[in-house]
């Protein structure tokens, strides 16, 4: 299986591109800028000491042409992002991690989008694909950092059963990761804006926290 990162230059997008390729998935690390694409593949190369690491630079549209999806823009971007790649995404399976959140006075707060979440933005916007959610609550800075051992779980929504199994199979093959099942896009906006919350936890704390879900197998 070979994976697209849209928007795979930033914090979150190059981590979640890092974890997977160092599981042994072949990730190709999409930007609208393919060189600035480049220049972060090499540096994933660097900071993970795997010169092998089966990272691949491109577009965001040569990310889209892979077997499966990650969309990982900024919020402003992600919806767009998605209408302009429509035909390439069509019949794929898509996951957003995508959070919209913004800055009121010195905290963060959630944004509620028209359709209630980013997640069912993009599903509005690829109505030929399979929309999911997953990665959303995840420190950015522990995510791409090599030397931090995960130990969380993710949360993963999806109309689509099938799909819903095949994002929770690929969080499992990240070391220290489990997918957990919270349903369909009818979750999304509770997961989105959990995030928020949070990043306050991690503010008011000085920590780095995720989530662990305690009493399912």
């Amino acid at each position: 299986m070979r994976i697209g990162v849209l928007g795979g230059t930033g914090p979150a997008g190059s981590a979640v591109a890092a974890r997977l390729a160092t599981a042994g998935v072949e990730v190709v690390v999409g930007s609208r800028d393919r060189e600035k694409a480049v220049t972060v593949v090499g540096e994933l190369k660097r900071r993970w000491r795997n010169p092998e690491v089966p990272l691949v630079p491109g577009s965001n549209s040569e990310a889209a042409q892979t077997d499966l999806v990650v969309l990982a823009t900024p919020w402003e971007g992600a919806v767009t992002t998605a209408r302009e790649l429509a035909p390439e995404l069509s019949g794929k399976i898509v996951v957003s991690m995508v959070n919209a959140m913004t800055r009121w006075g010195d905290r963060f707060v959630p944004l509620l989008p028209p359709t209630g979440s980013v997640a069912v933005a993009v599903a509005n916007a690829l109505p030929a694909s399979r929309v999911a959610g997953a990665f959303h609550h995840i420190p950015a800075g522990l995510f791409g950092n090599p030397d931090h051992m995960l130990g969380c779980d993710v949360m993963v929504f999806c109309d689509d059963r099938s799909a819903t199994n095949e994002v929770i199979e690929l969080v499992n093959r990240i070391p220290g990761l489990r997918g957990v099942d919270v349903g369909g896009l009818g979750s999304a906006l509770a997961v989105e804006a959990l995030t928020a919350a949070l990043v306050e936890v991690n503010r008011r704390y000085k920590a780095h926290v995720s989530l662990r879900v305690t009493g399912i197998e």
